[in-house]
């Protein structure tokens, strides 16, 4: 005997419960990625999770591989429009569709304990918790990473070792790109004589003061080096400080967070 099971699905509802959890899935992937997502393409890029997902519910097809790439698209799409970096793409929607399988089965053992009714609250707090604590974890482990940054304008160079430091959010007003603070020191001292169209002020309120400004300048390039491999930041906005950045003087450079 065929037994046919029959769905009523409501869209609206359908629509605002992958947003929601689209929502929901990004926010944790940026939080693992240590990214910073900006509130408007966090929001374009839920309702572009939404629409999708409800495209591919009209459009049918069962769970065969159109399905599957279909999926697999919407999810790159929505981190790209996210995160906006497509060589990340890869990654990031591997920790998309790692970050939804732990949901599920979050899901499947809050209904297998009896609290069916609140699945869906208790899952997205429980899996809220874990991405919190490892990316506390994760930042706690990076505020101790040195680097070897080569400064470079010019054709010159200077090299100086450099913390990466989560706390450092300072942006350039001008341009929005993050700032990262090095020693004051006659090379750069020199480049912003040279190049006075590419100097800087920089706003900041967490060095030692209430508030205040640094100088800074734009350089060629950041080339970073360390135990994951070189980053090259292209066209990179540096700030000076008068003063030792460290006690003991391991490091002359602080990275901002928003060059990983």
């Amino acid at each position: 005997m065929e037994v046919i099971a029959i769905y009523e699905v409501y869209i609206d509802v359908y629509f605002v419960e992958n947003v929601l959890l689209d929502m929901l899935i990004l926010l944790s992937v940026a939080l693992l990625l240590g990214k910073k997502p900006v509130l408007w393409r966090m929001i374009a890029a839920s309702v572009l999770g939404g629409v999708g997902a409800v495209l591919i519910l009209f459009l049918g097809g069962g769970y065969g591989a159109a399905y599957i790439l279909s999926v697999l698209a919407l999810d790159a799409a929505m981190c790209l429009l996210l995160f906006g970096d497509i060589g990340q793409i890869p990654l990031q929607v591997l920790y998309f569709l790692g970050i939804g399988f732990v949901y599920t089965k979050i899901g499947n053992c809050m209904t297998a304990l009896g609290v069916g009714r609140f699945v869906r609250i208790a899952a997205s707090g429980l899996l809220v918790a874990s991405v919190l604590f490892i990316s506390a974890y994760r930042r706690r482990v990076e505020k101790k990473r040195l680097y070897t940054v080569r400064i470079v304008e010019g054709g010159k160079e200077l090299d100086v070792l450099a913390l990466f430091d989560t706390g450092n959010v300072l942006t350039d007003p001008y341009t929005g790109k993050p700032v990262s603070i090095v020693e004051e020191n006659d090379e750069v001292l020199c480049w912003m004589h040279e190049k006075p169209q590419k100097y800087r002020i920089i706003p900041f309120r967490s060095i030692g003061k209430e508030d205040g400004i640094l100088e800074g300048t734009e350089v060629d390039a950041l080339i970073i080096c360390g135990k994951e491999g070189q980053k090259i930041e292209k066209d990179a906005v540096i700030a000076l400080y008068k003063g030792r950045l460290s006690g003991d003087g391991s490091f002359q450079m602080i990275l901002n967070q928003g060059l990983f």
